[in-house]
């Protein structure tokens, strides 16, 4: 028996997640750029795709779902680096959600 959440409940747990992460992620980029610093390439790509994803799987859109897929992968190999248990408890667990298979067939995702 395979065990499996209602899809629309997955995509705002996940988006939820993702701006949150964006969130944590953002506001160090922030003041350091309102200290006068230049922000660093990385974070603030990782910020614009995970907060693209979240607004993207909230419109039901196919593409958010693979840019979530590759912005939160990522986010785990920065995590695994850093050996940030939480963040990547946190990556799993969007993971997991995201590849529900009623969740993927909302998004058209085989």
């Amino acid at each position: 028996m395979a065990y499996d959440i209602d899809p629309e409940q997955s995509v705002s747990i996940v988006a939820i997640f993702l701006f949150l992460d964006a969130a944590f992620i953002g506001f160090p980029v922030l003041q350091n750029l309102i200290a006068g610093g230049t922000p660093a390439l990385v974070p603030l790509l990782l910020v614009v795709g995970l907060i693209a994803a979240g607004v993207g799987l909230l419109q039901g859109r196919q593409w958010a779902w693979w840019l979530a897929i590759v912005v939160v992968g990522f986010s785990a190999l920065i995590d695994l680096a850093q050996f940030n248990l939480i963040g990547l408890l946190i990556d799993a667990l969007v993971i997991f959600l995201l590849t529900r298979p009623s969740t993927r067939a909302r998004f058209g995702v085989r």
